[in-house]
């Protein structure tokens, strides 16, 4: 039996926002992909958008490598990380952050 059941993934994706919150303050994650549309197999990864003001003065492709850290389990995660206006911006476009927006569950 996988030991990453959607519903153990999604507790321990409350874990790791939790401790990622402690660093920059959180204003929603949103789970995307197989996970968030329920056909996911056993090699899965998670998908994870984050949006947070705390990432304006961080270049992008550094921002994951900040909040990467906080996650110790041996399912991969793939975590893009936005400012606010960033993700409203690309989300009318066709990006990641479209798919997010449309088809992603918001869970925090």
């Amino acid at each position: 039996m996988d030991q990453y059941t959607n519903k153990r993934v999604m507790e321990l994706l409350n874990q790791y926002l939790k401790k990622v919150n402690k660093k920059f303050k959180i204003e929603k994650a949103i789970l995307f992909g197989s996970r968030a549309k329920d056909d996911w197999v056993l090699n899965s990864d998670v998908d994870l958008v984050l949006i947070s003001k705390d990432f304006e003065n961080i270049p992008f492709r550094k921002r994951m490598s900040k909040v990467i850290g906080y996650w110790d389990e041996y399912i991969d995660l793939e975590v893009i990380c936005y400012t606010h206006e960033e993700f409203n911006r690309l989300s009318k476009m066709i990006t990641i952050a479209k798919e997010a927006k449309e088809k992603g569950i918001v869970i925090f």
